[in-house]
């Protein structure tokens, strides 16, 4: 899975041209996509797939632009919108922004700016999220300042590289985040060719990957992301 994939789109437009034509340009930079044709099933896209962005048109029948933005940040506040408007609606978009768009295009909507919104969208997201990151660990940790965090997390990271067993770790998309040496080692990887670049899946075969996914969801291994005892072959 490509970096721009594990991005979830919900575009919302009752043009089903603009729809398409948006839809096809964010397959093509590879984008995960969903469209809507009106604001009330644009919603329930967004309940049922919890995308990281949002483009919907400011003007629609039923359900506005405005009022998507207003539930989105409302259910789901991390959730960067980027709203469309007509040329000449500046007091639609302003309101937009008051109300905690990432940011507004306009009709007709060129790539150049749909890719800048796309940009500030995604740098917001980003930022959020590593601030609601940093904020967990602090709680985690029972830290009280950056310091003490950063000597809590050195330690840990001492402790998985110095382990005789080799430890792996990946994030929610399988790309491996942690591999200590002995990982490396075990497997003939220098860390820097694994650590960011390979997912779960590179370290096995085909039918192995699939009864390490059975296992991981089986109640006879310990339940669901839990896994008491398995043994296996990278």
């Amino acid at each position: 899975m490509t970096e721009q994939a594990t991005w979830k789109i919900v575009v919302i437009d009752d043009e089903e041209d603009i729809r398409e034509v948006l839809k096809l340009s964010l397959n093509d930079s590879g984008y995960t996509v969903s469209t809507a044709a009106d604001g009330a099933s644009g919603l329930r896209l967004c309940d049922a797939l919890h995308p990281q962005i949002v483009i919907t048109d400011v003007r629609m029948p039923g359900t506005s632009g405005i009022e998507v933005l207003q539930y989105v940040k409302t259910t789901y506040p991390d959730t960067e919108v980027i709203v469309v408007t007509a040329f000449g609606e500046m007091d639609l978009a302003i309101r937009a922004l008051q109300l905690d768009a990432s940011d507004f295009i306009s009709k007709p909507i060129s790539d150049q700016a749909l890719n800048l919104a796309l940009d500030r969208a995604k740098t917001r997201f980003s930022s959020r999220k590593r601030l609601n990151e940093y904020t967990e660990l602090l709680k985690a940790e029972n830290a009280a300042t950056s310091k003490e965090l950063i000597q809590s997390i050195a330690f840990q990271k001492k402790l998985i590289e110095g382990s005789m067993d080799g430890i792996l770790g990946c994030d929610e998309v399988d790309r491996v985040v942690t591999c200590n040496q002995s990982m490396a080692e075990l497997c003939g990887y220098a860390k820097e060719e694994v650590i960011h670049n390979m997912v779960l899946a590179d370290f096995f075969s085909a039918n192995i990957q699939t009864q390490f996914e059975e296992a991981l969801v089986s109640e006879k291994s310990g339940g669901r992301n839990r896994l008491l005892l398995f043994e296996t072959t990278v």
